[in-house]
């Protein structure tokens, strides 16, 4: 069901639409919305609302769980300073399609940027955890001669 005040339905799912398909399957909406700074009155904007410190769209949150961590699937450039972006949620598999200003997108990629940074100071910090935690084991293993030449 397509929420009052939203454009149509996205058409057709292309090659990399395929989470549009899926979220179809299990009964999640595609929606195409309109939002940001030179949209005409009227239009539609994203569910989430705006960032309050920038007033943009909130395009990282799922428009069907909240969620987040929204990837972008698909992006193209629609006029001079405008793009529409195909968004999907890794959570509840929602995809949602919308034409969002320059500055949308650029907070957008920012917010983007700033979630890599703390996947990667996560996948370091558990990397060097699990590297100490093997070090010691191995330092008790050889301290207790539970290992022995023939083990190598």
């Amino acid at each position: 069901m397509v929420p009052a005040g939203w454009p149509g339905l996205k058409g057709s799912p292309g090659a990399v639409d395929i989470a549009g398909q899926m979220a179809h399957a299990s009964d999640h909406n595609e929606h195409e919305h309109a939002a940001g700074a030179g949209i005409a009155p009227g239009q539609a904007t994203w569910p989430h609302g705006e960032d309050p410190a920038t007033g943009d769209p909130a395009l990282w949150r799922c428009g069907g769980c909240d969620c987040p961590f929204v990837q972008p699937l698909d992006w193209d450039l629609v006029g001079r300073s405008h793009w529409r972006v195909t968004l999907r949620c890794p959570n509840c598999e929602w995809v949602g399609t919308g034409v969002f200003s320059q500055e949308a997108v650029d907070r957008f990629d920012r917010e983007l940027d700033r979630g890599m940074r703390k996947l990667q100071a996560t996948l370091a910090r558990v990397s060097r955890a699990c590297m100490e935690a093997d070090i010691e084991t191995f330092t008790h293993a050889l301290a207790t001669d539970l290992i022995q030449p023939f083990d190598f």
